[in-house]
């Protein structure tokens, strides 16, 4: 396998063309995404986003839903969760490589999107409807085969979806305006997703509850994905072509598939750019999910199901009995709320870098995250959501700027290697951050054994010095990780003016090949 001097991607008996479509015909229509982004093209964007995230912050119950309601050991959990994450990072690329070269009637990342929502629908589902009373191995068979199914689904539909992008949106700015667009859907969606614990208490029946809800999120997600794979368009893009018959049955088509897993991941781990703004993000990101798990724990085990206090007990009532749920306050004001502070992130991106926007996203994430080891020990409501919006601030800048900074990745590369892989990039970029997810899960399970010393069952007591190591290992990691990524980002030097200099050369280049 090799990349020849034309610009082709050689394998035995196939040839994938990058350059199989008239440039003079991708140079019009990428003149014309990156000016006409309709709001009807950026809704249906936000709303497929809206209907992933939902699932998928529902998810960040199921490990004290197996601990507290099922009584699993938590290390146990913790194992395989890590486990089927580690799995999921390694068909990322994979995904990305396919995509890339994949030619059909419906685009090369539709169809993925479409048939993925399905896998992905059933994973969530098995998951939540995971028998209590299963012997440990049992329970590891059960708990891994789900994670799988959900692992290749989420596969499926994340890597295409962000790889479209690039592709849809060609322009510096018009990237953070589209990722912004993503991002409201996700944070509408991660609202919705936090309602799963007000609902299984107002069910009456947690287990039920739970469960009734992974059933109602996996289909609206499903329906989601759907309408935007219907009503959106893919751009003309540089699908390759068969030029001879496949030969040598299954086994040699995975073979050669899964060899593709090594050259997409040295595919984009050859570009400094990108290894730049991973380990930026990597050293952030590490800092935030060594702590993040364990914030379910400690809004459960410290605030209680819901608030008691004075304050939620005379206003938190009638419609507003909702925000007693801790878990559902907590999405609602550190992460929901994020939509609201778009606009300003995306206004700031047209006047200032996306390096500049993120280092200050970084820093403002590492002092909130700090911050909050005196969070909980006053029980103070009206403090604890003014932490929570000072979250979902900061959050913005980190959710929007890596996402369209990484297409900008994606077109320096095309200009300078002369092949478009957005999907490559895009691939090896979810590979990597879910890898130090994956640690993270592993981390909290063995950190809330054998540090915290946390007490499974519905009824147990946690002690106040399990407590206090819970709010240690929430709050510094973080703190201390942001300066590193600051230091790390500061190497990344795809700006303004880089960027319209390096699009000005390739709309160039594929013009003149017209």
């Amino acid at each position: 396998m090799r990349l020849d001097n034309g610009g082709r991607l050689s394998y035995h008996r196939f040839t994938f063309h990058h350059e199989t479509y008239e440039p003079r015909e991708r140079f019009v229509n990428a003149s014309r995404t990156a000016n006409g982004l309709t709001p009807l093209r950026k809704s249906l964007f936000a709303l497929a986003n809206f209907g992933g995230a939902g699932p998928s912050t529902a998810l960040a119950q199921l490990q004290l839903y197996f601990t507290k309601f099922l009584n699993y050991d938590p290390v146990i959990v913790g194992n395989v969760r890590g486990f089927a994450i580690f799995f999921d990072a390694l068909i990322d690329p994979l995904m990305g490589y396919i995509s890339d070269n994949t030619r059909s009637r419906y685009g090369r990342r539709m169809p993925y999107i479409a048939l993925g929502s399905f896998a992905y629908a059933a994973g969530v589902i098995g998951m939540w409807f995971a028998p209590a009373g299963l012997s440990t191995v049992e329970f590891y068979v059960y708990l891994i085969a789900a994670q799988v199914v959900f692992s290749i689904g989420i596969t499926m539909v994340g890597v295409p979806f962000t790889a479209l992008i690039p592709e849809i949106a060609s322009e510096y700015s018009v990237r953070t305006t589209l990722a912004s667009w993503i991002q409201a859907g996700a944070y509408l969606g991660n609202i919705w997703g936090g309602c799963i614990r007000r609902y299984s208490t107002w069910r009456g029946d947690e287990i039920h509850g739970f469960q009734e809800f992974a059933l109602y999120s996996s289909a609206l997600m499903i329906v989601c994905y759907w309408i935007f794979a219907v009503f959106v368009k893919e751009p003309l893009s540089a699908a390759p072509e068969r030029t001879h018959a496949s030969q040598g049955g299954l086994r040699d088509y995975f073979a050669r598939h899964l060899s593709a897993l090594g050259r997409s991941l040295g595919f984009a781990l050859g570009d400094r750019r990108f290894l730049i703004l991973f380990l930026a993000q990597f050293v952030y990101q590490a800092g935030v999910l060594a702590g993040i798990w364990m914030y379910t724990f400690l809004l459960d085990d410290w605030f209680g199901k819901t608030w008691s206090t004075p304050f939620a007990e005379r206003y938190l009532i009638g419609p507003l009995s909702l925000f007693r749920d801790a878990f559902f306050l907590y999405i609602f004001f550190a992460i929901g709320c994020g939509v609201l502070f778009l606009p300003f992130w995306n206004w700031l991106g047209k006047w200032m870098e996306k390096r500049t926007c993120l280092a200050i996203g970084i820093l403002g994430i590492g002092l909130t995250y700090g911050s909050s080891y005196f969070l909980f020990a006053p029980k103070s409501f009206p403090l604890l959501i003014a932490y929570c919006l000072l979250q979902a601030f900061f959050y913005c800048a980190a959710y929007v700027f890596p996402a369209s900074m990484l297409a900008d990745v994606a077109t320096h590369s095309e200009w300078r290697r002369g092949v478009a892989n957005e999907g490559m990039f895009y691939g090896a970029s979810s590979f990597l951050m879910k890898l130090y997810n994956a640690a993270s899960v592993f981390w909290t399970g063995f950190a809330l054994k054998y540090i915290v010393g946390y007490q499974e069952g519905a009824h147990a007591v946690q002690t106040a010095e399990s407590l206090w190591r819970m709010r240690v290992l929430y709050a510094a990691p973080a703190f201390f990780a942001a300066f590193g990524a600051l230091v790390i980002l500061s190497r990344y030097d795809l700006g303004r003016q880089r960027m319209r200099e390096v699009s000005e050369a390739l709309a160039r280049r594929k013009h003149a090949g017209g």
